[in-house]
């Protein structure tokens, strides 16, 4: 049962993204991203998510993302289940474009809600992650904010593998891929909204803190429907844990 349910949702990944392969207006970049992911322990079920990410462009260097912050809270529901719900402040700077100037900083509102489930095969941990977010971005047009926020939700699936390649399992190997799916009214053309691939490696300091170097190529479609944006992506994260009870 476990191998149909891991080749379903394999094949229901690639169903999602093929009919964004073969589009002709792709724009190239280069990004680096750098994130801070704390998980705070409150009870042997309740634990507190903390993320703050900064994202730039390599190629000149130039800021294009701030979260700050993404805040979850989450409750284990038995073994291998979890549920959560959060909040995440996102701070767009536009244009996207790393040779131009930052023209305007658009905030976005994020409230979020997750399922997750975690499974192992002798020494591979599989991860499924399922993840609803209502939107609201703030209007604008390109020059000026505008009174007002446009709405739509986004759903998100992510594939996720890790491996250990050491004996004390200090060091592992880790990848998942992850699609994500726009809906509501305001959604005309760009139901598929990206797709994520990635694969690093992740390497504990000590139980309580973590440090993970991968590399993420991002396929995104645009509003537009026509044009897209592939990234390649060099991301570091450095994961910390505490306990409190």
């Amino acid at each position: 049962m476990k191998k149909r349910y891991i080749a379903g949702q394999v094949a229901w990944l690639l169903i999602l993204t093929l009919p964004a392969f073969g589009q002709k207006k792709v724009t190239h970049q280069q990004q680096v991203w750098l994130r801070y992911a704390g998980r705070y322990n409150l009870s042997p079920l309740w634990s507190v998510r903390l993320e703050v990410e900064d994202r730039r462009f390599a190629f000149p260097d130039r800021q294009q993302v701030w979260l700050l912050p993404r805040v979850t809270v989450s409750r284990k529901l038995g073994e291998d289940w979890s549920a959560g719900a959060g909040f995440l402040y996102y701070l767009n700077n536009s244009p996207a474009d790393p040779r131009s100037e930052v023209a305007l900083h658009v905030p976005e509102f994020r409230p979020f809600q997750e399922l997750s489930y975690k499974q192992n095969i002798h020494k591979l941990t599989l991860s499924h992650r399922y993840w609803l977010e209502e939107r609201f971005s703030r209007k604008n047009n390109g020059d000026h904010l505008q009174p007002g926020y446009r709405f739509n939700f986004r759903f998100r699936y992510q594939l996720g593998a890790q491996y250990p390649l050491t004996q004390s399992g200090n060091l592992a190997l880790r990848a998942f891929d992850e699609i994500f799916l726009n809906f509501g009214h305001s959604i005309v053309r760009n139901t598929f909204d990206q797709n994520r691939i990635s694969v690093g490696l992740l390497y504990a300091l000590s139980k309580q803190a973590q440090i993970e170097a991968d590399y993420m190529n991002q396929f995104q479609q645009k509003s537009s429907g026509d044009q897209y944006v592939r990234t390649q992506i060099l991301r570091v994260t450095f994961f910390h844990t505490l306990n409190f009870y």
